[in-house]
């Protein structure tokens, strides 16, 4: 290859280069913020996991409680019957 040969192919890619760069630039930052994005969702994800582990033997409990109320209901309306 002659030298304006290489002067062309050295300039086209120098254009390309420096055309390129800012775009570069831009799309590691959208994809650095989205990574800190999906961290953030992960971390959120985790912590309503574990709330709702520590919810779960409250919500047992509470149906438990209520199945006792509707058995203890049973039996009053049983006596209300028995006495009407």
């Amino acid at each position: 290859m002659t030298v304006e040969q290489w002067a062309i192919v050295i300039g086209v890619a120098t254009s390309a280069f420096l055309a390129l760069t800012p775009w570069t630039f831009m799309v590691h930052a959208k994809l650095a913020v989205l990574a800190a994005q999906m961290a953030s969702l992960d971390d959120k994800v985790d912590s309503l996991i574990r709330a709702n582990e520590q919810r779960l033997p409250q919500c047992v409990q509470h149906e438990a409680r209520l199945d006792t109320h509707e058995v203890q209901i049973a039996h009053i309306e049983e006596r209300m019957r028995e006495l009407v």
